[in-house]
C-alpha cells in the first residue's frame, strides 16, 4: 500500500502559520511604536502600607543607688592639701564601710589638685585639692545613711544622688512591654482603617524603639537627722514601629 500526500493539506496549514506570524509581528510592532521602539518592563503592583507607633509604659520603683560625694582641701603647699585631703577621705571611705558598704560599691571618680590664685591672679597663694567618690549600690535604704555618715565624716562635695533601675531589670521588663506595645500599634492600625473600609493583610517590617527615664534626686540638706532621700518611681516605656500591608 502506498501512502498520498496531500499538497492542499500541507498549504492550507502553511498559510495559517504564515499568518499567525504576521499577526504577532503586527502586534509587536504596535507596542515598539507607542514605547518609542524601546522595551519596558512590566512593573509588579505596588503595595499599600501604613506605619504605626505602638507603645507600652510602667512605674517600677528603682534597684540601684549612685552618689558622688567626696572633700576638698586647701593649702599652701600641694602636699599639705594632697595629705589632709587623704585624711578625710580615709575617714569617708572608713565610715562608709562600717554601715555595710564594701569595695566593690565605692569607687574613686575624680581628683584634681590645682593651683588657687590672688584677687589679681598673678601669684599663687595655694593648692586646692579635690578627691570625690562614687557609691553604687542596691541598698536603697541606707541612701540618707550614706550621705549624713559621709557628711559626719568630713565630705563637703555632695552632686548627684540618683536613683535608677539595674540594666538586668530594665531589660527585663523591656521584653515584658513588648507585647503591649505591638498590641497598641494594631490597635491603632485597626482604628485607623476601619472607617476607610480596609483592614491589616500582614506585617511587612517591624522595629523597636526602648529606654527607660532614671529618677534623679538632688542633693538634700543635712539637719542633724538621717536625711530623708526618697526613691520614688522610675518609669520605663517601649515604643515598635511596625509597617503593615493593607487591602
Amino acid at each position: 500500500m502506498v501512502m498520498q500526500t496531500d499538497t492542499r493539506g500541507v498549504a492550507f496549514y502553511v498559510v495559517l502559520g504564515l499568518l499567525a506570524a504576521v499577526a504577532v509581528t503586527a502586534i509587536v510592532t504596535n507596542v515598539l511604536a507607542i514605547t518609542g521602539g524601546k522595551e519596558v518592563p512590566v512593573q509588579p503592583k505596588e503595595e499599600e502600607i501604613i506605619t504605626v507607633i505602638g507603645s507600652a509604659r510602667t512605674y517600677v520603683m528603682p534597684d540601684v543607688f549612685t552618689a558622688t560625694l567626696g572633700v576638698e582641701t586647701m593649702a599652701k603647699t600641694v602636699a599639705d592639701a594632697a595629705t589632709e585631703n587623704a585624711r578625710v577621705m580615709n575617714e569617708i571611705i572608713s565610715a562608709l564601710k562600717v554601715i555595710g558598704l564594701t569595695d566593690k560599691e565605692i569607687s574613686t571618680s575624680m581628683y584634681t589638685i590645682y593651683p588657687v590664685y590672688d584677687e589679681f591672679g598673678k601669684d599663687i597663694i595655694g593648692f586646692r585639692v579635690v578627691n570625690m567618690l562614687t557609691v553604687t549600690t542596691d541598698k536603697l535604704n541606707m541612701a540618707g545613711k550614706i550621705v549624713d555618715e559621709s557628711v559626719k565624716a568630713g565630705a563637703n562635695r555632695i552632686y548627684g544622688l540618683n536613683f535608677y533601675l539595674s540594666e538586668q531589670k530594665a531589660k527585663q521588663l523591656r521584653l515584658e512591654l513588648m507585647e503591649s506595645a505591638l498590641e497598641d500599634a494594631k490597635a491603632k492600625a485597626d482604628a485607623l482603617l476601619g472607617p476607610l473600609g480596609l483592614r491589616i493583610i500582614r506585617v511587612k517590617t517591624a522595629s523597636i524603639i526602648e529606654g527607660y527615664e532614671p529618677i534623679p534626686v538632688y542633693k538634700a540638706e543635712y539637719m542633724g537627722v538621717e536625711t530623708p532621700i526618697v526613691p520614688g518611681v522610675t518609669s520605663v516605656s517601649v515604643s515598635v514601629q511596625v509597617t503593615y500591608v493593607i487591602g
